[in-house]
């Protein structure tokens, strides 16, 4: 019993404390300036095939059309080197053309883990490799890429793998020494900074953060799970520029790697007409998280989901194409 008091007293000394601490980081929050950030997008070319388009084609379009100045571009490992030391590069290689071109400035993704269902693009005859004939194998492909696109004049970063410890798409796992391996091999070969990506709402930033000039963070506002169905993050901009903030002494700066624009599909996306898809993400939902980005003061924002708002488009459907034209 007589030690009751003093257990009160340090609850409420420790009560106020946190008041304290949270009041100083709300007003700090608070206070922040609303800023514009630098839009791009994300570009898959093999999502675009699987919607049935030439690449090319949907690539141009959404440089030209809805003025795009910004890409993250993954180049897929099984899609280049399907064979053993015999690589593919015509698509990267006209992409990237397409880009410099313009003027676009790109933002590389390489490894083994690159974004898209199902994350990992490991080519057949390197799925039987035991872990370090495999990171041998991913070491080979990184160190031929960047060697292939150094000398770009678009490319102004690279990203090495796609949100590496985040235990999400059909992928084997990968322990932080390989990660730091595939990380050093591309600052040896090269001087532009490097990217590294985790989910924004549900990993810890500050093990990816020690490998990364830049911390690219995925920004989801509407999901699905098999638990609740659709449901919404219930997180602030706050949030994210609170954590954005803990990082400065780790990075150069946090951006917004992938931005929510297009639906979360509980489904195969071919069980419905892409139209009957519209209503699970609109356009005035893409304008929603693009002003969330505004909210969280995040300097650049990658968005998801260019190549549905183009086969949407061509169903006849252009909200979404026309509103991400306004955005951009």
């Amino acid at each position: 019993m007589s030690h009751h008091p003093r257990i009160a007293a340090w609850f409420t000394l420790t009560v106020v404390a946190i008041s304290v601490v949270f009041a100083f980081a709300w007003g700090w929050v608070n206070d922040r300036e609303k800023i514009e950030p630098e839009l791009g997008v994300t570009f898959s070319w093999v999502y675009a095939r699987d919607l049935g388009f030439e690449p090319e084609e949907m690539y141009s379009a959404i440089l030209d059309e809805l003025g795009v100045k910004k890409v993250r571009l993954p180049i897929y490992w099984s899609e280049v080197e399907t064979n053993k030391g015999v690589y593919q590069w015509e698509i990267p290689d006209r992409l990237i053309k397409t880009s410099e071109d313009r003027e676009v400035e790109l933002t590389l993704v390489i490894g083994m883990k690159v974004p898209r269902w199902p994350e990992c693009y490991i080519p057949d005859w390197a799925r039987s490799l035991d872990d370090n004939d495999l990171q041998k194998a991913v070491l080979g492909f990184i160190e031929e890429t960047v060697k292939r696109y150094q000398d770009s004049t678009s490319v102004i970063r690279w990203q090495v793998e796609n949100e590496p410890f985040f235990p999400y798409g059909e992928c084997p796992t990968i322990t932080t020494a390989q990660f730091q391996g595939r990380v050093d091999l591309v600052r040896d070969l090269d001087d532009r900074p490097i990217q590294v990506t985790v989910s924004g709402e549900i990993q810890p930033w500050l093990l990816s953060a020690k490998s990364a000039d830049v911390l690219g963070i995925s920004m989801y506002r509407e999901t699905w799970n098999d638990l609740f169905g659709y449901f919404i993050y219930p997180l602030t901009p706050s949030f994210y520029y609170f954590r954005a903030n803990m990082m400065r002494d780790s990075v150069d700066r946090v951006i917004v790697s992938e931005l929510q624009a297009e639906p979360w599909f509980p489904e195969p996306r071919e069980s419905r007409a892409p139209k009957d898809w519209y209503n699970y993400f609109t356009a005035e939902m893409l304008e929603k998280n693009v002003e969330f980005v505004k909210e969280a003061g995040l300097s650049e924002a990658y968005l998801w989901g260019a190549e549905w708002w183009y086969a949407l488009k061509q169903e006849g459907d252009s909200r979404l194409w026309d509103k991400a034209g306004e955005v951009f």
